[in-house]
């Protein structure tokens, strides 16, 4: 895949993942001509929870990617189970689009399968070179009219729309400060397995100590990713590797024996807590746009970042298309859709402390509209605070709760 020698195009996306792809594709669906620019386009691996909710599920089939990773791949539909300190969440979603369960699909797979899809819809694409600067200051006076790429060309566009994740070049290039900092409190060890036995659920474990999150992805693939306190995921290799191994035996919902009857399928992997600070940026200025992580940044634990990139490109995409091209309303849009989302993913992604967290998760597993509505946040349908930890039910949950356990006010971690 190439380009075909355009000089200008009406929009350059930077970034050919999960965010630049369905963007790509949508624009050049409806008659845009659109450049994918990506210095390592799929199938290279990123770091990624994988995880897909319903709501996410029933964009991708939307978007014509879902049809695309079944003719490839088997996809295991998966119940949504919480186990933190004991107390257990266990249940369907209620459906969107007609899904009520949740896949994994590794980021090779998913990240293809769009990028496939931005391709049949006319998208160009041109791979291997990075972005080094913008033509244009970004500015009412100066507006951005296309990129510089480090071997020297210089590609015209009317719009230049940065998919590039929480590193993001373009936001870079611009100068953009991040916004709303949130630090989290835990690193992550992860690595993928093939053949490990498996159920019908993703299962999440949290204790004081650490946390453990594991499920099937596509076909036999599976991933295990560890929570623990930032300082634990240094070291080299050889420690890390027996740092994980180690850490297994303390969850009851996991038999450490299931690693024998498997394939370690890749090295143990680090996300440091540096790597995981949660921010927002300024989303669209005078020619330009930040779409995905690139423009908003939330803790991995709720697994919502890619369907913020899908939902985010889509928004973008239907805008710029619609009369005027007006991105004026896309920051407030993607402000509301983090409302209680972006805090709430860092309070879950916390190790749970039991004062706080389990009369919290008691009340939720004691309590069936509760529970659904706790599920139903993953895939947008309610609100974490608004919705599931509702004043009312705080007030009853920490009224069971012993003696001298407060009610929180803000924080539920």
């Amino acid at each position: 895949m190439s380009t075909a020698g355009r000089s200008g195009y009406d929009a350059v996306v930077v970034g050919a993942r999960c965010a630049g792809s369905p963007l790509a594709a949508r624009l050049a669906g409806r008659g845009w001509s659109v450049l994918l620019v990506d210095r390592e386009p799929p199938p290279a691996d990123t770091i990624s929870t994988h995880y897909l909710f319903p709501n996410t599920l029933s964009r991708l089939q939307q978007l014509g990617a879902l049809s695309r990773i079944e003719a490839e791949h088997r996809l295991n539909p998966l119940h949504y189970a919480v186990r933190v300190l004991g107390e257990e969440v266990i249940g369907p979603f209620t459906p969107v689009g007609g899904f009520d369960r949740m896949c994994g699909v590794t980021r090779p797979v998913l990240d293809q399968a769009l990028l496939d899809t931005a391709v049949a819809a006319g998208a160009e694409t041109r791979f291997g070179e990075k972005v080094t600067g913008l033509l244009g200051a970004g500015t009412a006076e100066d507006p951005v009219r296309g990129v510089a790429l480090e071997g020297g060309d210089a590609i015209e566009a009317r719009w230049v729309l940065g998919a590039d994740g929480r590193a993001s070049t373009v936001a870079g290039l611009l100068g953009l400060e991040k916004r709303r900092p949130i630090a989290g409190e835990v690193g992550i060890i992860f690595a993928y397995w093939r053949g490990l036995p498996g159920d019908d659920s993703l299962r999440v474990e949290a204790l004081e100590s650490a946390s453990l999150t594991w499920g099937q992805c596509e076909d036999d693939v599976s991933i295990l990713m560890l929570g623990v306190a930032p300082e634990l995921t240094r070291g080299d290799a050889e420690q890390r590797r027996d740092l994980f191994i180690s850490s297994l035996d303390q969850f009851e919902w996991f038999d450490p024996r299931r690693l024998d009857r498997a394939e370690q399928i890749s090295p143990i992997r680090v996300a440091p807590e540096t790597m995981l600070r949660g921010f927002l940026r300024q989303a669209t200025g005078p020619g330009w746009a930040l779409v995905g992580d690139a423009g908003h940044f939330k803790h991995p634990a709720t697994a919502q970042g890619i369907s913020d990139a899908i939902e985010g490109a889509l928004h973008v995409a239907e805008a710029l298309t619609g009369p005027g091209e007006d991105l004026s309303r896309y920051e407030a849009w993607r402000d509301e859709r983090a409302r209680e989302h972006y805090e709430w993913s860092f309070d879950y992604g916390r190790l749970p402390r039991p004062d706080v967290t389990r009369p919290i998760f008691a009340g939720i597993a004691s309590d069936p509209d509760a529970g659904q509505a706790f599920r139903d946040s993953f895939t947008r349908l309610t609100r974490p605070r608004t919705d599931v930890l509702t004043p009312e039910r705080l007030e009853r949950w920490f009224a069971k709760a012993p003696a001298g356990v407060d009610r929180p006010r803000a924080s539920v971690a």
